[in-house]
């Protein structure tokens, strides 16, 4: 492998964040057929991604995550939070996309803006034949069911403690399972 080829991530890719997107926006359509504000579908597409942040590692719906092929213990859980604040600051611009491509809509309900997926968002989702485009699927089908039940403060909240990396249920546990627990830190991750 050569040091000074560059790394490219799927989620560093346009069409890839689109397409995650389409397949988000039509399990948000079958939850809500009003869609959902930017700030709902920022939470929705990183937890998706991420699903055993919120989901926990035993139940119906860890085993249809791991079927999926998912993994609870994966190590970049341990760093969900600065991949979260990345990720969601470039929501917005693919969610232009979008609907500059006629693939989502975005109406005001009750002096908010939402977002759907349109028919022909749900036509182009639906050609979708990858591997992940089928675990992405169910990982939010299952995410956006459990979250969309949370009210938005709520939702921020339990956002914030999911991406804590201490805790028994915390991102960092994974990587505390497979590399033992390291010193303990004064640091507070409050705030």
């Amino acid at each position: 492998m050569q040091a000074d080829r560059p790394v490219v991530m799927p989620e560093d890719e346009v069409p890839f964040r689109l397409a995650q997107l389409l397949l988000l926006l039509d399990a948000v359509a079958a939850q809500d057929a009003n869609g959902a504000t930017l700030e709902r579908i920022g939470y929705y597409d990183f937890l998706s991604a991420n699903p055993f942040l919120v989901i926990p590692s035993e139940g119906r719906d860890a085993s249809l995550l791991r079927l999926a092929g998912f993994d609870p213990q994966v190590l970049a859980y341990a760093s969900s939070s600065q991949r979260f604040t990345s990720r969601r600051e470039r929501i917005q611009h693919d969610l232009a996309l979008l609907v500059a491509y006629g693939c989502c809509q975005v109406r005001n309900r009750n002096g908010s803006l939402t977002y759907s997926i349109t028919e022909a968002g749900q036509h182009l989702g639906g050609q979708f034949t990858a591997t992940y485009a089928t675990s992405f699927a169910t990982a939010a089908d299952i995410v956006v069911r459990q979250l969309r039940k949370l009210s938005d403060k709520r939702l921020r909240e339990q956002t914030a403690r999911w991406l804590r990396p201490d805790g028994p249920d915390g991102p960092a546990a994974a990587l505390m399972s497979v590399l033992g627990p390291g010193p303990l830190l004064e640091t507070s991750w409050e705030g």
